[in-house]
């Protein structure tokens, strides 16, 4: 016989969760990706309890500072505290449908060390019938259908620039004209990782400044920069890069690389 599949339930703060169940928010901010998709719980942090389900249906690319506020409507994070969630991370949104309110929360056991999700075996999926439950999905219609479009278009602006990490600058970054390509690792080939100094070069990728020129570097693993810093402080200069200001690095070909300010056009 199949077992039934278990139910795993996301526990969110307040006002989060309020604002999710509420209807005004479909966008759950988080730090990084979930490959989790389907019919979840709602778990108010700290509540011991359920309040509602939600379908989980993606997750989009991480936003930059610029789209984060362009989309509060969707994430409900206040406008003076979106400069701390992107410096925080708090920049990827997990994307709610038909998020249903149950009549009464239903208590459940949390186990030890749970922090993002925790798994619901007595939780049946029909505690979430809809004569139980506040027909939230109705009242967030208008919001979810404006998400959904916002998130096709920043899918087909992902796919065609090509995948690509932002980068935050220090003050160290500016100073030492470099800025680290650690969180980038996973977009550039193996190869044009070299050793900390030029007798260990490694093969060469070809990066366009935006603004600036073109050129051919690799990469120095030690402290994963560019090679070449005479053109990044070129770049920096150009840009008028300051720090705070966040660098995207994207891979535009199989070994060619676009350096451009994040939200630059």
């Amino acid at each position: 016989m199949e077992s039934k599949q278990i139910m795993k339930g996301l526990v969110i703060r307040s006002p989060w969760i309020d604002h999710i169940l509420a209807g005004k928010k479909t966008w759950e901010m988080r730090t990084r990706a979930t490959s989790i998709r389907g019919r979840i719980a709602l778990i108010k942090a700290g509540s011991g309890l359920i309040h509602g389900t939600a379908e989980l249906v993606e997750c989009l690319p991480p936003l930059d500072l610029e789209q984060l506020r362009a989309t509060q409507a969707f994430h409900a994070i206040p406008v003076s505290g979106i400069e701390d969630a992107f410096a925080n991370r708090w920049t990827t949104p997990w994307v709610l449908r038909d998020v249903r309110c149950l009549a009464h929360p239903i208590p459940y056991r949390h186990p030890s060390g749970a922090v993002t999700w925790v798994d619901l075996p007595t939780f049946q999926e029909e505690h979430g019938r809809a004569d139980s439950m506040s027909p939230v999905s109705i009242k967030e219609a208008p919001l979810a259908q404006q998400a959904r479009a916002v998130g096709d278009r920043m899918r087909a602006q992902d796919m065609a620039e090509g995948p690509w990490v932002d980068i935050r600058l220090t003050e160290g970054n500016l100073r030492n004209n470099h800025f680290y390509l650690r969180t980038a690792e996973s977009l550039l080939p193996s190869d044009c990782i070299g050793g900390p100094n030029k007798s260990e070069l490694g093969k060469a990728i070809r990066v366009t400044f935006e603004p600036g020129p073109s050129i051919e570097c690799d990469v120095a693993g030690d402290k994963m920069i560019l090679r070449a810093r005479a053109q990044v402080r070129d770049f920096f200069e150009r840009s008028g890069s300051r720090a705070g200001d966040t660098v995207r690095f994207m891979r535009v070909g199989e070994r060619e690389f676009l350096v451009r300010r994040a939200g630059a056009v």
